[in-house]
């Protein structure tokens, strides 16, 4: 057997030269990891494309055509599950594919392809698979790099059942983590990231993996994009022991024999290209920011998830159709879905009117649609014109129904999302508790009888009710960390009013024995005071939300629907303020310096350690890592922020949390 690096390789020239411009449109981590996965499937080597250029897009047509089996672990079937759907399995020659760890029949006459994470359950597996002989050759592919000590288990299981040769080639593929979006990857690794990098009873041992296993993927997610980057992270804190771990692991790595190529994209012009407009990874605690895990969002994409519990870009609901309700599963994929794409970032009250106008033009398209359709079968003597025209008229019909079908798909897909989530915030009443937690933590909070109402009020399902009792420990929370001086009197009166509606309150206890929370958060409410007057307008107007209709079904309501929102649309945007978290990424990217003092800056490719140079010119791109997990309010902050500045920024995070799983780690990590 024979262990090679699969790397991650496309072009980064086009072939009118290089500037920025390509290297920036190449610093997309999905399309990165999926050029990646391309290739494994592909069973095309590195060297073999790289001196059969002329010969490329033959001879990887010619093994797509081979049927091929994918063998994959839990693992790895999340990494691919977001990025990858059927289809373009089989566009790769992939028609079957199955669970590692399951019942198998073999298969003759036919190359399997295994990816899977390098551990001995598996490697056992695998030298199992050999010795039955399943298939007829196997390709390997770690999702990480496979270790010396199990590289020797295999050889040896292999050579005692005597199928050594099953196995045609291993390879290292750096794929350890989920792309998500274009700029949005998570770890593939066990949750609950914030109770595991906060919690003082763990045993050291458990501690340095989970570093280890954040270090793993991170190394992976550089591979992929080949890019060896400036590491920023705050001293004193568990972003810092990663920084550190991380930029040894490359510095081993880029030392080595052969490790340069690591990072490359076996392109000499593209390497000089990376290794001069050079990114930055700033590593962050998940400590320096925590209102944003708290507040209620109000942009689709992040209401999609907090509210519907979106995972891995797959959501689920209740859709009710001809006075049935079921369940469905939806996947929300950016490069397929035009909609989503266009608007995962915008303000939820906006999306309804968008809805509406594709409905609008999907019933002017179907007008024309009935027309072309409308086809003259007459036996009159003008036949032979007849007969030109039909032809004329059904040219292109065939895609045009396709096109058609797709965009009545996704009008379907996105109407049920903007329904459930309607009932969601009319229930609720999310926008009253949007509103007030903007108006707290930008300090303009005039209204503290709404602020008492939405704490004291009875539940959700009850008369009178506002809110679920999470919703109200979130905006008690988010005020007594954003609030200089809370009376105790008030505090005790929220308290007790919670305490007897049966809330467990032993979250706000943690928080104020946390004084580090405190500060990060009282640091987020100095923005910008000019959004004071738009905030006291929104809290003036909140109480129309509620003229939502009783329900949406079908496009019929699709106009009431979208007639609530014109009412107090405007009152009901989010302001445009920058997160800590973009301000700390500003800060850094623009070489300000008022950082240099409490950050690290770490360089890999500079062996003196202690004598480092600094960077002169702002950086143009970004990977942003928050340890302890992220969410998508964060992340969306940053796009805003890096398309009005011109920048590129990858977000990532060890897990994309809602509110409830950030509460419920706070309340376990209160309780150790």
């Amino acid at each position: 057997m024979n262990q090679n690096s699969s790397l991650s390789s496309s072009g980064m020239m086009g072939s009118g030269g290089f500037g920025f411009d390509q290297f920036s449109n190449n610093f997309s981590i999905k399309t990165k990891q999926i050029e990646s996965i391309n290739k494994m499937l592909s069973l095309k080597s590195e060297s073999s494309s790289s001196n059969n250029n002329n010969n490329n897009n033959k001879a990887i047509s010619g093994w797509q055509e081979v049927w091929k089996v994918l063998i994959f672990d839990t693992h790895c079937s999340n990494i691919i599950a977001p990025i990858l759907t059927k289809g373009a399995l089989r566009n790769q020659g992939v028609t079957l594919y199955l669970p590692l760890h399951s019942d198998r029949q073999p298969i003759q006459d036919v190359p399997a392809i295994y990816f899977v994470l390098p551990t001995s359950d598996n490697i056992k597996r695998i030298a199992e698979d050999c010795k039955n002989k399943l298939y007829d050759n196997i390709y390997l592919n770690f999702a990480s790099k496979l270790s010396n000590q199990l590289m020797e288990e295999l050889a040896t299981l292999t050579i005692q059942s005597d199928s050594v040769s099953m196995i045609s080639k291993v390879y290292d593929q750096f794929l350890n983590f989920i792309s998500l979006e274009n700029d949005l990857f998570v770890l593939n690794n066990p949750r609950d990231s914030y109770l595991s990098f906060n919690d003082t009873s763990i045993k050291d041992t458990q501690a340095q993996e989970n570093i280890d296993m954040v270090v793993d993927s991170l190394f992976s997610v550089l591979v992929t994009l080949g890019v060896v980057p400036i590491i920023r992270a705050p001293k004193n804190s568990a972003a810092e022991m990663i920084a550190l771990a991380l930029e040894k692991r490359i510095s081993t790595t880029l030392q080595s024999s052969g490790g340069s190529n690591v990072f490359s994209n076996m392109n000499e012009m593209g390497s000089q290209l990376s290794s001069f407009y050079r990114p930055v990874l700033i590593l962050l605690d998940r400590n320096v920011d925590l209102s944003v895990c708290l507040h209620h969002p109000w942009t689709y994409q992040a209401l999609v998830h907090d509210v519907l519990n979106m995972s891995l870009n797959q959501v689920r609901i209740d859709v009710t159709q001809n006075g049935q309700t079921s369940k469905k599963t939806y996947g929300l994929d950016s490069s397929s879905d035009s909609f989503w794409s266009s608007n995962t970032g915008a303000a939820f009250s906006s999306v309804a009117g968008e809805i509406k106008s594709q409905i609008n033009e999907y019933y002017q398209q179907m007008e024309k649609l009935q027309q072309i359709t409308d086809i003259k079968l007459d036996d009159s003597d003008d036949f032979d014109n007849n007969k030109k025209s039909n032809e004329n008229k059904t040219k292109g019909l065939g895609n045009l129904v396709q096109e058609m079908d797709e965009k009545k798909r996704l009008i379907d897909i996105h109407t049920n999302l903007a329904t459930d989530l309607t009932k969601n915030i009319r229930d609720r009443q999310i926008d009253c508790f949007f509103a007030m937690e903007e108006s707290i933590i930008t300090r303009s909070l005039t209204d503290k009888k709404e602020l008492h109402s939405l704490i004291t009020s009875p539940i959700v399902g009850e008369t009178g009710g506002r809110g679920t009792l999470e919703d109200k420990i979130r905006l008690l929370i988010i005020y007594f960390l954003s609030t200089k001086n809370v009376p105790q009197s008030e505090m005790d009166q929220y308290e007790d009013a919670l305490t007897k509606m049966g809330a467990d309150i032993s979250t706000l206890d943690f928080f104020k024995k946390t004084k580090a929370f405190n500060e990060s958060l009282t640091a987020i409410a100095n923005v910008n005071q000019s959004s004071t007057q738009s905030s006291n307008t929104a809290s003036g107007k909140i109480g129309g939300f509620m003229q939502m209709m009783t329900s949406v079904t079908g496009y019929q309501g699709v106009e009431s629907f979208t007639n609530f929102f014109q009412q107090g649309v405007r009152a009901l945007l989010p302001k445009s303020k920058d997160l800590f978290v973009t301000r700390i990424v500003e800060s850094i990217m623009d070489l300000k310096n008022t950082l240099d003092a409490d950050y690290l800056y770490l360089d890999p490719k500079i062996q003196n350690k202690s004598n480092v140079p600094k960077r002169t010119t702002p950086f143009k791109e970004a990977i942003v890592f928050t340890v302890g997990g992220g969410n998508y309010v964060e992340y969306q902050n940053l796009q805003d922020f890096s398309k009005k500045h011109n920048k590129k920024i990858i977000y990532g995070s060890n897990e994309l949390l809602t509110s409830k799983e950030f509460l419920n780690q706070i309340k376990n990590l209160n309780k150790n």
